[in-house]
């Protein structure tokens, strides 16, 4: 017997669209050194460790967003430890479910945090974590303290995570008011941080499927204290995940740069596809009935379409009384040469608007239309859609993008927008030329090798550092008297 039955058609899985990368970090304009830490940290060889083919493959793309807290050395290598053990357990773990390891690679960290900041007497030290993976175009998200993770789509923002301070707790109790959240004094409160406790409360929220030309970005509290919501999403919103982010840190540090600012942009590539595959798509599906009525309405849709075709060439071209030319007539201005004429009315030929001595055979336009100029947001000159900064005005030499320190580096590809430096240290200066641009420099004003920070060696020897180099030292015997007294 001849089974004739097909087995149902399996929806196939949507293709993986390919994602963009950038992170990056600044340390602000008013802090001396910076806290914060980001994976990946492009451009830098911070944390080595580079996921291979086949991490990627089986766990995906991971950003992490780390703010450091209890001073200068101490945030800073509280959160690069934090970053550090989180980025080794994610890839190293084995499990299904990715969402699951996430959480349980930001609670590793906090444990191994803690362990180490009690070892090292640190204990008030700590950081802040948010932390997304984008695998097979999902994204899953945890966070532990005030760092932020944001959804941008189609020019909206949403924030994804939601904030460990005593003002997001007023906030829930209905304490203030949302319009007060920004200047309550409870928003640098943290009450969740990592490396305070042997364990930690990680929120981890439901997985979402990204779309063709979805931004994620994660960041610290120096850019969300900076910028509100809807100057971030339009300045992370079509342009790569490296101009988004150094859009984002030069527009923080316009507004203040109060503190250290971190970013980690991904951008899902891939183009937009119709809802459905579109009405044409849809005719196949149509029984014989409905296929008669679309046919039908198609034919009447040509038949009209072509009547008022031959209507409009009847009117241009056909037979119309003959008016002789005056001789004035064959100076014609150049503009009313090349002006368009206009679409033929139900009256084919104009009366009321031929001026005296114009030929009624060529209808005159009553104006010269004035060209429409390309919108230039910024007014520097540079169209916006040739403008890398549209709203930021720039020279055209540098694609309408700002070089406010002059070295011939763009404020969106420069370090250091605001000092002179060179192409070779992202337009950082290095004053003492030992290679090392002075922000990162531990002596920047003199000349030290790298294994010392930049810091010149200490010489051995001397007096031990009592200043007396070079000063005559006394001796064991009295120096002879200066006049003798004369022998007996």
């Amino acid at each position: 017997m001849i089974n004739n039955t097909y087995p149902p058609q399996q929806p196939q899985p949507a293709p993986v669209l390919p994602v963009e990368i950038w992170g990056a970090t600044d340390k602000g304009r008013q802090r001396e050194g910076n806290e914060d830490s980001v994976y990946p940290h492009s451009g830098s060889d911070t944390f080595p460790f580079e996921p291979g083919p086949g991490h990627l493959t089986r766990k995906g793309h991971l950003l992490v967003v780390a703010d450091g807290v209890g001073g200068a050395k101490g945030g800073s290598e509280a959160s690069r430890w934090a970053i550090r053990v989180a980025v080794e357990r994610y890839y190293d773990m084995a499990g299904p479910d990715l969402g699951a390891d996430l959480k349980a690679t930001v609670e590793m960290s906090n444990s191994s945090l803690y362990q180490y900041l009690q070892s090292t007497g640190a204990t008030e030290a700590g950081a802040t974590m948010v932390a997304a993976v984008i695998h097979e175009n999902s994204l899953q998200v945890a966070n532990v303290g005030d760092s932020r993770a944001y959804l941008i789509r189609s020019g909206q923002i949403t924030q994804l995570t939601r904030d460990h301070t005593l003002t997001q707790q007023k906030l829930d109790n209905n304490l203030i008011r949302p319009e007060e959240a920004a200047t309550d004094p409870g928003s640098s409160v943290l009450t969740r941080s990592m490396g305070a406790g042997p364990t930690v409360q990680v929120d981890l929220f439901p997985p979402l499927q990204l779309l063709p030309d979805d931004v994620v970005l994660l960041c610290s509290d120096g850019l969300t204290d900076m910028l509100d919501d809807a100057e971030i999403a339009r300045l992370a919103n079509g342009n790569s995940p490296k101009r988004m982010a150094r859009r984002l840190i030069n527009a923080a540090n316009k507004h203040g740069g109060v503190d250290n600012i971190s970013v980690a942009i991904a951008r899902v590539g891939g183009k937009k596809a119709p809802a459905g595959g579109g009405f044409l798509a849809d005719i196949p599906k149509m029984n014989r009935t409905q296929k008669l009525v679309v046919g039908g309405l198609i034919a009447l849709v040509v038949m009209i379409f072509c009547g008022l075709a031959g209507w409009a060439t009847w009117g241009a071209f056909g037979p119309r009384k003959a008016t002789p030319t005056p001789t004035a007539a064959t100076t014609t201005s150049p503009d009313a040469a090349t002006a368009t004429p206009p679409i033929a009315t139900a009256t084919p030929q104009p009366t009321d608007t031929v001026p005296a001595g114009q030929a009624t055979s060529t209808p005159a336009p009553t104006y010269t239309p004035t060209p429409t100029r390309p919108p230039d947001a910024d007014r520097d000159g540079v169209y916006d859609y040739n403008d890398d900064c549209p709203y930021d005005p720039g020279p055209s030499e540098h694609n309408g993008c700002p070089d406010t320190d002059g070295d011939g580096i763009r404020d969106i590809d420069d370090e250091c927008p605001d000092v002179p430096g060179l192409p070779e240290f992202g337009g950082c200066p290095d004053t003492d030329g030992d290679g090392i641009p002075d922000h990162q420099d531990g002596c920047p004003e003199q000349f030290g090798p790298p294994e010392n920070g930049g810091c010149p060696s200490v010489e051995e020897g001397g007096d031990g550092g009592d200043g007396n180099e070079g000063e005559p030292q006394p001796t064991s015997q009295p120096p002879p008297p200066t006049n003798p007294p004369p022998p007996p």
